[in-house]
C-alpha cells in the first residue's frame, strides 16, 4: 500500500515546530514489511534533546494490546480456555461474588473489578503479590459478565496473574520470551524499565498544565510490572508486534487468523449496548469502529499513543508522543496523520 511519507513527516514536523507537540514517532508496516519509521521533535520539555528511532516513550494503555496478544498465544498453546472460570486457574479469586467469573469476562472488561483497590501509597502498585491478593479478594462492583466497565489499571493483575497461573511462567517473562526476544525488540519495549532504558526515556511535556500523568514520575512504578499502564516502547516495536501477530514478518503470523477473527467480534451484554464511548471491546482488543467493522483492532493510551492493525489494508501502525494534551482523547496531530493515511480518526 502506498503512503505519502513526506506528507506524514511534514504533519509531524509542523506539530512539533509550532509547539503543539513536543516529540513524536510513527511506524508503519505493510504486510509485515516496515515502510515508515518517522521521528520529529524533542525528548525533553525544554526541547533540547532530539527524538531518535531508539527513543523510548510511555505508552500507558497501549500495553494492554500487547498483553492481549500474549494471552491469545496461551490459548493457542492450550494452556487456558476463554470459557473456563477464572477460579479454575486462580482459586483464591473465586470469592465475594466472583466465583463464576469467566476468562472471557476479564478480557472484555466485564469482570466488574475495574476499581483500583485501597492502597497505602501509589507505589503499592509495583508490588505484584500484594496487588494480586487485593484483586483476588475484591468485591465486584456489579454482576460479573454484564456491564462493560474499563479495567484501566486492574487489567494488569487480572489478566497477568491469570496468565501466570495458567502457564506456570510469570507473565512478564512469558511476554519477553515469546514476543520481545522473538522479534528482537527487547531493547525497545519494556514492562518495567532499568537504568539504561531510562537514559532513553522521554520526559513528559506538561507545559500546558494539563492533568499530568504520574506513572513515569515514580521510580518504583516505572520499574515494576504494571503492564496495563507502565509500558515504554518505541513506535517501531509496538507496530512490529501488531505486524507480527497479524501478518507475520516472514509470511507466518504469530497468531492464527481464526484466533484474531474470534477476538475481534465486539462483545457487549444486552443490557449494556454500544454507545459513543470508545470502549468497544472484543477479547481484549479495542475495536475503534465497532460495530461498523472489526478489521481494525488495537489499543490507545493515555498520552495519545496508539498501536493497531488493519487487516483489510494489511497494515500495522504505531504512534507515540510525549506532550500531555488537554483535549485527550482528541489529538489533532494523530487525526491529521490518520486522514493522510486514508483512515477514519480514532479517539481512544
Amino acid at each position: 500500500m502506498q503512503f505519502d511519507i513526506p506528507l506524514l513527516q511534514e504533519i509531524m514536523d509542523n506539530a512539533t515546530g509550532s509547539g503543539e507537540e513536543c516529540g513524536l514517532q510513527l511506524a508503519i508496516y505493510d504486510h509485515g514489511q516496515q515502510v515508515a519509521s518517522l521521528v520529529s521533535g524533542f525528548a525533553d520539555k525544554a526541547r533540547t534533546i532530539p527524538v531518535t528511532e531508539k527513543t523510548l516513550f510511555p505508552i500507558y494503555s497501549c500495553g494492554k494490546g500487547v498483553m492481549t496478544a500474549g494471552f491469545h498465544m496461551l490459548v493457542e498453546q492450550q494452556k487456558i480456555r476463554y470459557s473456563d472460570r477464572i477460579a479454575d486457574y486462580w482459586p483464591e479469586y473465586g470469592c465475594n461474588g466472583k466465583e463464576d467469573t469467566l476468562v472471557w469476562h476479564a478480557l472484555t472488561h466485564r469482570a466488574a473489578v475495574n476499581a483500583l483497590p485501597q492502597l497505602d501509597t501509589q507505589d503499592d502498585m509495583a508490588d505484584w503479590d500484594l496487588m494480586v491478593n487485593k484483586i483476588a479478594q475484591a468485591i465486584p462492583g456489579n454482576t460479573p459478565g454484564e456491564v462493560c466497565a474499563y479495567h484501566g489499571i486492574t487489567y494488569a493483575w487480572l489478566i497477568g496473574e491469570l496468565a501466570t497461573r495458567a502457564s506456570g511462567i510469570f507473565f512478564k517473562d512469558f511476554l519477553r520470551q515469546e514476543i520481545f526476544e522473538v522479534l528482537d525488540i527487547e531493547k525497545e519495549f519494556y514492562f518495567g524499565t532499568d537504568e539504561e532504558a531510562e537514559s532513553r526515556l522521554v520526559e513528559e511535556d506538561d507545559t500546558e498544565k494539563a492533568n499530568a500523568l504520574q506513572m513515569m514520575s515514580r521510580e518504583k512504578l516505572r520499574r515494576g510490572f504494571i503492564p496495563s499502564a507502565n509500558g515504554v516502547a518505541t513506535a517501531n516495536a509496538l507496530a512490529k508486534i501488531y505486524a507480527a501477530i497479524t501478518f507475520g514478518l516472514d509470511g507466518k503470523p504469530m497468531l492464527a487468523p481464526e484466533t484474531i477473527d474470534n477476538a475481534t467480534i465486539v462483545r457487549r451484554h444486552w443490557s449494556n449496548p454500544l454507545s459513543s464511548s470508545w470502549a468497544k471491546f472484543g477479547l481484549g482488543w479495542a475495536l475503534p469502529y465497532a460495530p461498523e467493522s472489526s478489521a481494525v483492532f488495537g489499543h490507545g493510551g493515555a498520552l495519545g499513543g496508539e498501536g493497531f492493525a488493519d487487516r483489510e489494508r494489511g497494515i500495522a501502525v504505531a504512534f507515540v508522543k510525549n506532550h500531555v494534551t488537554p483535549t485527550h482523547p482528541v489529538h489533532p496531530v494523530r487525526d491529521k496523520l490518520a486522514e493522510a493515511m486514508g483512515m477514519k480518526v480514532r479517539h481512544w
